[in-house]
């Protein structure tokens, strides 16, 4: 019985392993990552999300952030709409809450053939470029500034674009 069993499991192991096919060409060591477009009114968010971006894929570290004549991919991206949404009121109609939503779209070429490999609209899908955040509350508790909460907006996003990449 347990020769059946392990048997199973190791099967199930090469088929799982072999459905796991990663995006990335292999020839592809170099990246260049340029300052996202910023398509809103928000000031300074292309920056702080490029630096999240670049700052995620040096944590992953399998490729390397170089200058655009260097690199053998561009990862280009435009925030298309930032969103600051009121999402809660107290008894005095006072906002307690808002709701952060972001809409990132990012286009990944192959210096080497000149083509676009892909691209893929609002990155992280419906929520993943969204968050909420409370500006006051009983007793100060889970008080937060847009600043920070646009900061778990920013790594969201930084996470999804690595894992497309990769």
């Amino acid at each position: 019985m347990k020769k059946i069993f392990f048997a199973v499991l190791g099967m199930l192991l090469l088929v799982g392993c072999s459905t796991m096919k990663p995006n990335l060409d292999p020839g592809i060591r170099k990246i260049s990552i340029p300052v996202v477009t910023n398509g809103t009114s928000q000031y300074g968010i292309d920056t702080e999300l490029t630096d999240f971006i670049q700052k995620q894929f040096l944590i992953d570290g399998r490729l390397q952030i170089v200058a655009k004549d260097q690199a053998d991919a561009i990862l280009e991206g435009t925030i298309r709409q930032y969103q600051l949404q009121p999402l809660a009121y107290d008894e005095n109609g006072v906002i307690i809450s808002y709701r952060i939503k972001m809409i990132f779209d990012v286009k990944f070429t192959n210096q080497k053939t000149g083509k676009v490999d892909w691209e893929q609209k609002e990155v992280g899908g419906i929520s993943g470029g969204t968050t909420t955040y409370m500006v006051s509350g009983a007793n100060g508790a889970n008080i937060e500034t847009e600043a920070v909460a646009r900061q778990r907006v920013y790594r969201a996003l930084a996470e999804g674009v690595v894992n497309r990449v990769i």
